[in-house]
């Protein structure tokens, strides 16, 4: 009978440590794929940033402009919708 236990435990103990190495390649997957969309934000606000404040626009006006306008196409490339300009 204790080996019967010994043997389920040791059964358990195998799934559980499967289960949280797939959440973990899961999790780094999902990272980096983040991760692409984060670059793009970051390049898309700096472009427009610039571009803003070269127009003689003030700090507050291009930081909200930009966020507004880089989250919306990040979110439209999320979900692979194209943008007006």
């Amino acid at each position: 009978m204790a080996k019967k236990m010994i043997a389920v435990l040791l059964v358990c103990i195998v799934v559980v440590a499967a289960l949280q190495v797939s959440s973990a390649t899961e999790s780094a997957k999902e990272a980096k794929y983040e991760a692409k969309f984060e670059a793009k934000y970051r390049l898309c606000y700096e472009k427009c940033e610039k571009e803003c404040l070269e127009k003689g626009n003030g700090q507050s006006f291009c930081e909200v402009k930009c966020d507004e306008d880089c989250g919306e196409k990040e979110a439209a490339d999320k979900l692979h919708i194209k943008v007006k300009n």
